[in-house]
Order: C-alpha cells, then sequence, then structure tokens
C-alpha cells in the first residue's frame, strides 16, 4: 500500500508535464515519465495522434496488461547536457512493431523496429528496440513511440549517452540471459551422460525440458535474431506451452504416476495434449489462447502439487525436493504471469522472479535425477549380479556362449578377408581409371591451340594487355547477349609471388610468370582470350558457355596445373594460385561490374586459404566490407586489450601429472563474444599485426607462470606457438630474451612450438634462427606434425626436443586403421630421433589407452582438461600443491 501511494505521488508531481531533463551528471536515466494513450481501433496514425492531448501518465517501468489494439507513448526530452547523441533503449524484445518517431523540419522521420523488422535494418543492432537521438544542447524534442504486441503491454524505457551504451563492458539484462542459458547447457551435458549410461525415458524428458527453457530464454531475451531467424510475435507463449509439455512428461515420470496413480496418469497424458494444442492455438493468433492456458495451467499447476503431497507421503524417493522445487516455482512463474497482464506494477523483481524461480527448480531437479541416477544403477549393477552369478553356476552355458562368440569371430574374418579382396579389386580400378583419366587430358591439352596475338599486348609474356582485354570483354558480352549464350570472367592472382621477387630477384620472377602464361595458354579453349592486366594477375574471358559446370571444370583444370613445381636454374618453385570467377548474365551485364565481381571473388578464394577458386556472391561484397570492419576492430582490440588468455594443460598420463600448459589466444570481442585464432590470426598476419599480438601474448605468459612459480606452484612447461613472421624479425631473439629477464622467467619453464608446414618454406633460415633459441636454454618442439611435409634430413639438423601428433590422426583413433599407421611411424621416428612425443586433442579412455601401449609418454586433450583461464588454472596448481 505505501509503495503505491509513493508510486502516486510520483507521477503527480511528473503529470502536469511529464519531462526527461538530460545533464551531465548522468550517463544513464531509468526513472522517469511519459505519456500513455490506447487505439483500441488500430486506425490512428502520428498526425492523428499528435492533435490529441495525452494526459495518461505511466512510468517509464510500466505494465498496461493484454491488448490487441495500438499502444502511443510520447516523450518530452529537454538536453541541459553537453552531449548531442543519446540512445533510447526498451527492455522488451517481443513487440512485433516499436516504431519511433522524430519530427525535423514539419517532417516525421521513422525508426523502425520490433519483431517485424531484422537486426540489419534497425538503426542500432541489438536484440531489444533501440533507438539513435540527436538532440542539440538547449533544446526540447518530443518523441512519439508506436507499439503493436500480442503479448502484454509491458516494457521499460531508459535513456543512455551514447558513449555508455556501446560501452564495451556494460551489463545488459541478455547478457544475464546467455551466462543462464550456458548454465542449462552444462545441465544438459550432464544430464545427456545419465541418459547414455542409464537409458531411462526420465533423463530424455528432462533434457527436453531444459532445452525448450533455452529456447524459451532465447525468445525472452530475442538472442535468436543473432542467427538470422525471422522474429516471432508468438513465439514467447509458444515455446511457454512447450516448456510446460515437457514439464508434464518429466513430473508424470518422475513421480511414477503409472503404478503409484494411474487415473492421475491418464489426466496427465490428457493435459499433455491440451499443452500441445494450446500452443498450435497460440500460433495462428486464436483470440483468448493465451489468456485459456494462463488459467489451464494455473489449475494444472494446483493439481501437480497435491500429486506431489501425496507422493512425499507414498515415500517417493526424492519427492521432498520435488515439493520444494514446485513451491519455489510456482510464485515465481505466477508474478511474471500477473505483470505481463497488469495485475501486478512492472517491477524488476516481479518481470524477473521466475529467472531464479526456475534456476532453483532446475537445481532441485537435477539434485533429485541424480539421486534418481544412483537408485537406477545400482538397481542394473544388481540385476548384473544376479546374472553373472547364475552364468558361474551354470558351466555348459559359459561354453555353449564361448563356441558362439568363436563361430562369429570366425565369419567376421571371412568377411574382412572378402572385403579386403574387394578392395584390392578396387584399388586396381582406381588405378585404371586415374590413368585413363590423365591420358585424356593430355590428349584434350594437346588439342587446344594457342590464341592469337594482336596489337597492344604486355612485353613481357606478349599476352593482351588492360587495354586489349577491356575491349575484348565488350565484344565478349555483345556476342553473348546476341547469342543468348553465357561468359565466365577468370580473376586470376598468384599465391605470395611477391615473396619470389623479393628474395630470388625480378629476373627469377619475370622467368616465372613466362612459365605461368605458358600453364594458362595450355589450359584453354581458342575461343578464350587470356590477358595479363599487371604484376601477377591474369584474367581469362571463357565465352560460349552453355552449362556451368564447364566453367567449374576450367577452374578445376588450372588448379591441377599448378600441382607440379617450376623449375627455374637450381630453384625449384611450388605455385599456386587464387581464383574469382564471375557470369554473364547472372552476376552483371556490363564489363565494368564483371571484373569488380571477379576480383572480389578472388579475394574471397585467398580469404578461403588460397590454392582454390570462388563464384562471386552478392555477400562477398558485403564480406569485404565486413574485412576491413574487421581489421579495424582488430587494431582497436589491441589497443583495447580486449585478447584473454586461456591454457590447457599437458599431462603425463603414466602418472596423470600436470607436466606443462600450452598458452591459447582468445578475443573477447565486444559485440561477437569470445573469438578463436581461426578467426582473426591469417587477418593479423596479412596487416602485420600478429608482431604486437605475438608480443603481446609472450609478456603476459610470461609474467603470469614466473608468478606462478615464484608463488611456490608447478606449472611445468610454458608451450608457445611462434608465427614465422616473428621468428623470422631480426630482433627476435634480443626480444625473447630481454621479456625473460623482465620477469625473472627461466629458459627451462619455455617451450616454443613452430608449425611444421610453416618451417619448411624457408628451411635454412629457420634452422639458423632456431640454433640461437636452443642456445639460450629453450625447448623447441614441432606444432601440427604429420601434416606437413618434414623431410627426416632436415629434422635431424633441427635442434627440437619433442613432435606434437596433430590431433586430425587422433580423434578417429582406434577405429581408424591409417592413423594408428601414421601414429605408429611418428613416434618411432620421434625414438629413432631421440625426441619426446606429445599428443593434442585426446578426448576418449579409447585414445588415452592405445597411446600407453604405444610408450606415448605426454598428451593434451579434453580428456583431461579443457582450456581455461589463468585463475581456474591456479586453483588446479594449488590443489595439485596441497
Amino acid at each position: 500500500m505505501f509503495r503505491k501511494i509513493f508510486l502516486v505521488l510520483i507521477l503527480s508531481a511528473v503529470t502536469s508535464y511529464a519531462t526527461v531533463t538530460l545533464t551531465n551528471d548522468k550517463q544513464t536515466y531509468d526513472h522517469f515519465a511519459l505519456y500513455y494513450f490506447y487505439d483500441e481501433s488500430n486506425t490512428l496514425g502520428i498526425h492523428d495522434i499528435e492533435k490529441i492531448e495525452c494526459t495518461k501518465v505511466i512510468p517509464n517501468q510500466f505494465s498496461q496488461g493484454y491488448y490487441s489494439g495500438t499502444a502511443w507513448f510520447k516523450l518530452n526530452v529537454t538536453n541541459h547536457s553537453d552531449s548531442e547523441d543519446y540512445v533510447l533503449y526498451f527492455t522488451e524484445p517481443f513487440w512485433s512493431t516499436l516504431d519511433l518517431y522524430t519530427k525535423m523540419n514539419d517532417t516525421w522521420t521513422i525508426q523502425k523496429n520490433g519483431l517485424k523488422v531484422s537486426l540489419q535494418e534497425r538503426s542500432i543492432q541489438n536484440y531489444n528496440p533501440a533507438y539513435k537521438l540527436h538532440i542539440l544542447p538547449g533544446e526540447s524534442v518530443t518523441y512519439y513511440i508506436k507499439g503493436q504486441t500480442l503479448s502484454g503491454h509491458i516494457g521499460e524505457f531508459k535513456i543512455f549517452t551514447e558513449d555508455e551504451f556501446f560501452r564495451p563492458n556494460r551489463i545488459d539484462i541478455t547478457d544475464i540471459y546467455i551466462i543462464y542459458a550456458s548454465i542449462l547447457f552444462i545441465i544438459i551435458l550432464f544430464s545427456m551422460y545419465n541418459l547414455i549410461v542409464i537409458k531411462n525415458r526420465i533423463f530424455a524428458y528432462y533434457i527436453a525440458y531444459i532445452l525448450s527453457f533455452i529456447v524459451f530464454i532465447a525468445m525472452k531475451s530475442g538472442f535468436y535474431l543473432e542467427f538470422g531467424f525471422p522474429g516471432w510475435s508468438q513465439g514467447l507463449h509458444v515455446v511457454g506451452t512447450i516448456v510446460v509439455f515437457f514439464l508434464v512428461l518429466f513430473s508424470g515420470r518422475f513421480l511414477e504416476l503409472k503404478t503409484r496413480m494411474p487415473m492421475i496418469d491418464k489426466l496427465f497424458r490428457v493435459s499433455a495434449a491440451i499443452f500441445l494444442l494450446f500452443a498450435l492455438l497460440i500460433s495462428q493468433d486464436t483470440p483468448f489462447a493465451c489468456l485459456a492456458f494462463n488459467i489451464y495451467s494455473s489449475l494444472f499447476f494446483i493439481l501437480l502439487l497435491v500429486v506431489a503431497v501425496k507422493a512425499l507421503y507414498q515415500g517417493l524417493i526424492g519427492a521432498r525436493y520435488y515439493l520444494i522445487a514446485l513451491i519455489i516455482y510456482m510464485p515465481a512463474m505466477g508474478m511474471m504471469t500477473l505483470t505481463f497482464n497488469g495485475l501486478l506494477d512492472n517491477t524488476d523483481i516481479n518481470r524477473y522472479a521466475f529467472l531464479v524461480g526456475s534456476f532453483i527448480e532446475i537445481i532441485f531437479f537435477t539434485i533429485i535425477l541424480t539421486n534418481k541416477y544412483r537408485e537406477l544403477n545400482l538397481k542394473k549393477l544388481q540385476k548384473q549380479k544376479i546374472l553373472l552369478k547364475a552364468k558361474k553356476s551354470n558351466q555348459k552355458f559359459l561354453e555353449t556362449k564361448i563356441q558362439q562368440k568363436t563361430n562369429d569371430l570366425l565369419s567376421i574374418n571371412q568377411q574382412l578377408l572378402k572385403k579386403t579382396q574387394e578392395l584390392e579389386i578396387t584399388k586396381e580400378q582406381l588405378t585404371r581409371d586415374i590413368q585413363e583419366r590423365t591420358e585424356a587430358e593430355k590428349e584434350i591439352e594437346k588439342q587446344k591451340d594457342i590464341l592469337h596475338h594482336q596489337a597492344n599486348h604486355d612485353s613481357l609474356t606478349g599476352l593482351p594487355n588492360r587495354a586489349l582485354f577491356n575491349i575484348r570483354l565488350k565484344q565478349g558480352i555483345k556476342k553473348a547477349k546476341k547469342q543468348e549464350k553465357g561468359l565466365a570472367l577468370f580473376f586470376i592472382d598468384l599465391d605470395k609471388f611477391k615473396e619470389i621477387n623479393d628474395s630470388l630477384g625480378h629476373d627469377v620472377g619475370d622467368r616465372v610468370l613466362k612459365i605461368i602464361t605458358a600453364i594458362l595458354k595450355s589450359s584453354i579453349r581458342k575461343e578464350d582470350t587470356l590477358a595479363r592486366l599487371a604484376g601477377d594477375e591474369f584474367t581469362i574471358i571463357m565465352e560460349d558457355i552453355t552449362y556451368s559446370e564447364d566453367v567449374s571444370k576450367l577452374g578445376h583444370a588450372i588448379l591441377n596445373m599448378f600441382a607440379d613445381p617450376i623449375h627455374v636454374d637450381e630453384h625449384v618453385l611450388y605455385m599456386t594460385s587464387s581464383i574469382g570467377i564471375s557470369l554473364y548474365p547472372q552476376d552483371a551485364k556490363n564489363e565494368k561490374d564483371l571484373l569488380k565481381y571477379a576480383d572480389t571473388a578472388m579475394y574471397r578464394a585467398k580469404e578461403s586459404g588460397r590454392n582454390n577458386f570462388q563464384f562471386y556472391r552478392p555477400e562477398m561484397t558485403e564480406h569485404a566490407l565486413e574485412q576491413m570492419q574487421m581489421k579495424t576492430s582488430l587494431r582497436q582490440a589491441i589497443d583495447n586489450e580486449e585478447f584473454i588468455i586461456h591454457y590447457q594443460p599437458q599431462v603425463d598420463i603414466a602418472t596423470d601429472t600436470l607436466v606443462g600448459i600450452e598458452a591459447l589466444l582468445r578475443w573477447q570481442h565486444p559485440s561477437k563474444g569470445l573469438l578463436t585464432p581461426k578467426k582473426f590470426i591469417s587477418l593479423a598476419e596479412e596487416t602485420g599485426m600478429i608482431l604486437e599480438i605475438d608480443d603481446w601474448v609472450m609478456h603476459t605468459t610470461m609474467k603470469q607462470v614466473s608468478k606462478w612459480y615464484h608463488d611456490g606452484l608447478d606449472p611445468g612447461k610454458l608451450a608457445l606457438n611462434i608465427s614465422m613472421k616473428h621468428l623470422e624479425a631480426p630482433n627476435f631473439i634480443y626480444r625473447i630474451q630481454n621479456t625473460m629477464d623482465s620477469y625473472g622467467f627461466k629458459p627451462e619453464w619455455l617451450e616454443l612450438e613452430i608449425t611444421e608446414g610453416h618451417m619448411m618454406k624457408n628451411a635454412m633460415e629457420i634452422i639458423n634462427k632456431l640454433k640461437q633459441v636452443s642456445k639460450l636454454g629453450i625447448n623447441i618442439s614441432i606444432d601440427d606434425f604429420g601434416t606437413g611435409y618434414s623431410s627426416l634430413s632436415l629434422l635431424k639438423r633441427l635442434p627440437i626436443n619433442r613432435l606434437k601428433i596433430d590431433k586430425s590422426f587422433i580423434e578417429d583413433i582406434p577405429e581408424d586403421e591409417e592413423d594408428l599407421t601414421i601414429i605408429n611411424s611418428i613416434i618411432a621416428l620421434a625414438k629413432s630421433l631421440n625426441l619426446k612425443v606429445i599428443a593434442e586433442g585426446v578426448e576418449t579412455i579409447e585414445q588415452i589407452n592405445f597411446l600407453k601401449s604405444k610408450k606415448c609418454k605426454y598428451v593434451q586433450g579434453h580428456y583431461y582438461f579443457y582450456p581455461m583461464s589463468a585463475d581456474e588454472l591456479q586453483e588446479i596448481l594449488l590443489t595439485n600443491n596441497e
């Protein structure tokens, strides 16, 4: 009562003129009033509302109940601050329409928002509606907000300064929802383990219940919009019925209604069907379906409470915890339902009580199921014990079983022998097919003619230059249009050609270009045009296209031709190319856009790892813009220290002890969340920012590991991944020595990991640099071993201490015979070279047992530890120390 009187007094103070006054003293405004007008007819427009005198004043955090009409809000804002840019923020994402009207020069501008508007179309891309406000100092502005929703007229308006709203570490309710959903996902994994072990349907129902609750949270927070799903106005209530549906199935199974209360069990089954019917009716916008669902679910929860009490008195194990969870959950959900219906004031407690209530309920349910797991597992063990006893008492039964298994093994051996013979036949057939295909390709290459040379050719290669290329492309488009056929434009760029000029000189580079020209000439038809635009950029105009498959075949043919090495004097060079393809008339109908789109597709091919071809797609233009933005974000990430380090322990499987840690870089992106290096390392190497990132990682990890050692903890060796650009830097040795000296970091605590593939590109220089590193007392490991092309002679010359088996060979063992052979070879090679071996990506006990049997002493993977923060690792080190 006192709270309501206080609220009335506040509203009466602002009723005469509800205005938000902006000052320099505040960054956030979350307590103010605004006008509310309900348009039941859904016919009034902004010009009509402007003329109506709105008299109903509501607080910025409001609840008006369920209505089918349109809600209009009027907000007066006066700016007494020095800032001009603000953000109006609305906390509920389930409104179908929530458009902001601003009058400028007698013209109304609209910022559209709500579920009918995608994130990309909003003025501010946020799950909840948000609008940009531009108010000059001393200016007063009136805003109108038009809203429509199938849920209650409920929500909360807030005003932020633009800097405060976009502040990276600002906590929003959506962040809380995401954390909540993550906790629920962990509980799902735990329950899935129980389901796999026990195979009882109660765990399946519980998993479905939590999954539907996660979807409910995604609907409530609007997070599902992030994945490109369209806005669904009815989604919150439809998913709510599904949540109750699975709760009914779970409760019926847990309370053992089928054996304890058969009549109630039938009633529960009927109720489950009714809740599914409610989901269908609500999804079809059936009038009063939501109200009927609220009434029926309230009655059902009362019945559920009575049944739980009866089960408790019948002595059901876990019924006490179930009853406590239900007693906590029901008022919490009731408060939220009454708030949505406008029967309770819209306060944070009333709106979000269900978060706390449901979390407590799920915790209690998890405790219940843990006890249930123990009970069912005990029954399973007792049953197995009885069966084993019976088997031991019947020797004849055992002998029969052994004979059956022996016969089964003999049959399997015969089948394997037959499969082996079939594989040999298949291998021979494939060999013949490959030989025939190679001979056919050579025959095709012999039949291709050399293109005619005309004026305006490149002086080095004799190919048409850019001027002649433009003429040929224009002529080709005219011809294709007249004959109603297709045309393809290939944009070819040689991968890393600049390294040849820089290392071997331009003379060698020019000779390579001539060889490449000859290769490309041999790949095209007589009617096609090959041109050199500039440097290492070539184009092919492919005319008279009837089938799109012909374009792909040419792309594959060009890539295959680069597979063989190029010999220039004593140099053996391996070249690859990235190809972009645009098509006429599908992509563009003029030469300028065709060339631009082929160039864009070529850059996409480079981003996809080079040595491939890509057809142009409209989203590539957007991707190119995103890459530019990503480069800017990466620069800001370095300046704002947005990177974090996770550590994954390395374990001696013989003693299950921690012997080292690998430092893993993560980027805490302000909007994209936690990013792994795959998302940005290639971009960092391309821009040269990898040196700054490597320096930061080296400083951060050495400082942390040194502190652990000085505190009496033992994290083992620190494994650091070093990029080739960092290793090749002239002052690399000085920088690593200086960093160790700065933090009192001992060389024997450090191990540098060098990727095998990168190491092969400049072997002699790398060997000399690694020898200098080894003289410092630092260990060296070859990362991802087995995926590159290291020679035995090179390995013998490298000052390495350990080989790390790539996880791609580990994940399919012990089933994959090929991987087993490769791992055996790597371990044997390491033993012959007196090197240690560590396997990464170990996730199962079968993999552990296999590696133990092969004397692979060290492993790293999720079986023992997931990557973790420094604080989490410190807890493990403290426990080990104790």
